[in-house]
């Protein structure tokens, strides 16, 4: 793969841009540009957060992840930033053609992009909630078109307490480097075991809220029906190790997205 598709990991941004197409169908938008807007938005500004997170964690890639194109030299650090910030700048660029209220969003968080990647991921968990809170974030950008955030708020949470869980996997994956660097991560600080009950206990949480948007008489049965299958493969990551889980839940994010995309529609 070329190293500057795979340095933004695609997948990522790309259901990160549905979220937030999503958000918008949940919140009443009719279609329009400004879908095709909200997800290039979504998706340049997640890509540039990959990209300037490995910037600041070649080090550490060196170890976990010595392939990805930093570490393996195949791009420079200083292509890295570059690369990052014009990527940032698109991604606002999209955010002002739809309102003032996305821009703002967007320039919020790409400031805290900055942040956790160069501070606060190297915090106890905050790292973790500050990722929860930006694939999150995705279904808010959408819903600030009509501002009806009645299922948004609900799907935001789940995604936050999902997201959550598959970050406290990684951390167990990545807890070889992470160690080695002297990162206060909660693998690290707690132990691979603690880490895991702590993960499965926000996905299990998220499992059994995820019903809600049924039960409040938001969305019709389809939801229940693929949310019933997104969740039986998130309790199936918990007999994974940490790396397949981490993918597995990633299967089940993906999944949850069509669950509130048909349920809607």
């Amino acid at each position: 793969m070329n190293p500057y598709i795979s340095i933004i990991r695609p997948v990522s941004p790309l259901m990160a841009g549905l979220s937030a197409i999503v958000g918008l169908i949940l919140s009443g938008a009719q279609p329009s540009i400004l879908f095709l807007y909200a997800f290039l938005a979504v998706f340049f500004i997640t890509g540039a957060g990959m990209v300037i997170n490995d910037y600041y964690d070649v080090e550490i890639d060196k170890i976990n992840m010595p392939d990805r194109p930093l570490p393996s030299g195949q791009i420079s650090r200083k292509t890295a930033l570059f690369y990052s910030v014009g990527l940032f700048s698109i991604g606002i660029l999209f955010s002002a053609l739809i309102n003032i209220y996305c821009l703002a969003l967007a320039l919020f968080n790409t400031f805290l992009q900055f942040l956790y990647s160069g501070n606060f991921k190297r915090v106890f968990l905050v790292g973790n909630i500050m990722v929860s809170y930006f694939a999150a974030s995705a279904f808010i950008f959408g819903a600030l078109v009509t501002f009806d955030f009645k299922i948004v708020g609900i799907a935001s949470l789940l995604t936050f307490l999902a997201i959550m869980g598959r970050e406290i996997f990684k951390t167990i994956e990545d807890i070889k480097g992470d160690k080695k660097m002297g990162l206060n991560t909660i693998a690290v600080a707690g132990g691979i075991n603690s880490s895991r009950k702590i993960a499965q206990g926000f996905i299990a949480t998220a499992v059994l809220l995820s019903p809600l948007p049924y039960l409040l008489d938001l969305l019709d049965i389809r939801y229940l029906i693929i949310m019933s299958v997104a969740n039986i493969i998130f309790l199936y990551s918990f007999s994974q190790g940490a790396t397949k889980a981490t993918a597995t839940t990633k299967l089940a994010m993906f999944i949850s997205l069509l669950a509130f995309l048909f349920g809607k529609i």
